[in-house]
């Protein structure tokens, strides 16, 4: 259970190194076919004590690679930064 959660960590370390960061969209599925966009949603409820939770080093880990907890606070404090460079 552990290595399945580790290589989900890594595919989500190489989206990251693909787009940028972890903002990783909701249906999004890996070229073979991980579910990563799921995957990420259900680490996002896990965090929130939900699902059975994530342990203190998933948390870490996850951190490390810049997951985005809460994806529409991000999106809009990225709305506003945009409209104060406008």
């Amino acid at each position: 259970l552990e290595a399945a959660w580790e290589e989900a960590a890594r595919q989500l370390g190489v989206y990251r190194e693909e787009n940028g960061d972890c903002l990783v969209p909701d249906g999004y599925v890996t070229e073979d076919g991980f579910r990563l966009g799921n995957w990420v949603n259900n680490q996002r409820q896990k965090r929130k004590g939900k699902m059975g939770g994530l342990s203190e080093g998933q948390r870490s880990r996850l951190e490390e690679l810049g997951m985005v907890w809460e994806p529409h606070e991000a999106a809009w404090e990225e709305g506003a930064r945009q409209l104060g460079v406008y």
